[in-house]
């Protein structure tokens, strides 16, 4: 299913990021301020000059006229706008596009567990599923994607209410959407996030499901593309060691 933006799409090129949430934006010799809806570091995609892609805010009257959508980095261009992946797999679910979970009866957004806000709960026949989802576009090398690119205090907690909702009885998901097509598996970064990487493997080891997919995008569209390998604990460790050899030969 794809997701197609509704307003003007412009090409520009990268200037620079004014802060995390402002990015400069030059377009046809003027450089105008576009809103990144994305916090993640981005350092490897951000390249000055780089050819972006941005669309007019509906609101003429916001400091930032335009949202910041994409940008190409080594010819392929990458989605950065961390709002629109929660959209991408809602649609998935609905149009049956995520394995064993066709056909649901009832998909609710945005639902309050324990301290946290999940982004979705749907329904099939009894069962109950509970879904959190969580953008990607790091990658660690050629085809290995990986999370968070930043420290995430905020997605350690996702995991451990989602563990919690399957050790009373439930259902649950973390679904990893990479906003880009070119990955060939996931693993949890470490390096970044030692946190992260074992409280993902800890909720994998209670009963919580976890799925990753790649999208295509396109200057106006990211569209759900295909299912990916997540590798366990015992691959993703053998991996660390195996760089940590490389690294002292």
């Amino acid at each position: 299913m794809r997701y197609t933006y509704q307003g003007k799409i412009l090409q520009g090129k990268f200037v620079c990021r004014k802060n995390r949430f402002i990015a400069e934006v030059e377009v046809d010799g003027e450089v105008v301020l576009s809103h990144l809806k994305n916090t993640g570091r981005m350092r490897e995609l951000l390249v000055k000059g780089a050819t972006c892609y941005i669309m007019e805010a509906k609101n003429k009257n916001r400091k930032t006229k335009y949202d910041f959508l994409s940008i190409d980095h080594e010819g392929r261009l990458i989605n950065l706008d961390s709002q629109v992946p929660n959209k991408v797999i809602a649609d998935g679910f609905l149009n049956g596009d995520i394995d064993g979970w066709e056909e649901i009866d009832f998909l609710k957004r945005e639902v309050q567990v324990g301290s946290s806000r999940l982004d979705m709960v749907l329904e099939k026949c009894s069962d109950k599923l509970y879904v959190e989802v969580k953008g990607v576009d790091l990658m660690l090398g050629k085809g290995r994607a990986s999370f968070p690119d930043a420290p995430t205090t905020r997605g350690s907690k996702h995991l451990k209410e989602l563990a919690v909702l399957v050790e009373a009885g439930e259902k649950a998901m973390v679904i990893f959407c990479l906003h880009r097509d070119d990955a060939v598996d996931f693993r949890p970064n470490y390096k970044m996030d030692p946190e992260f990487f074992n409280n993902f493997y800890d909720a994998l080891d209670k009963g919580v499901e976890a799925r990753a997919y790649t999208c295509k995008v396109g200057p106006d569209y990211i569209e759900l593309d295909k299912e990916i390998k997540i590798l366990s604990r015992d691959q993703a460790i053998k991996e660390l060691e195996g760089e940590k050899n490389e690294s002292s030969c």
